[in-house]
């Protein structure tokens, strides 16, 4: 049974890099530093990534991920 508490790895993702200010390409998170953040194994982070860049929420610069306008404007809805 799942914990309906839980959320996505790919919302839990955009949620981190919202709070860690990764919000432009000089702030940007490298996946080695994401996956200490967010306790998920370089497999769940890789899918979480591949999908949060399908979808427009974050963008990736020189290997690294930070979340764009679109990304911002999802993890505020949560709080509104």
């Amino acid at each position: 049974m799942h914990n309906i508490y839980e959320i996505a790895p790919s919302m839990r993702v955009l949620i981190i890099l919202h709070n860690i200010s990764a919000i432009n390409a000089k702030s940007a998170k490298r996946i080695d530093e994401l996956r200490k953040i967010c306790c998920l194994n370089e497999n769940e982070l890789c899918f979480a990534i591949r999908e949060l860049l399908a979808q427009g929420y974050i963008c990736e610069c020189e290997g690294a991920y930070y979340l764009n306008s679109l990304g911002i404007s999802v993890v505020r809805s949560i709080y509104t």
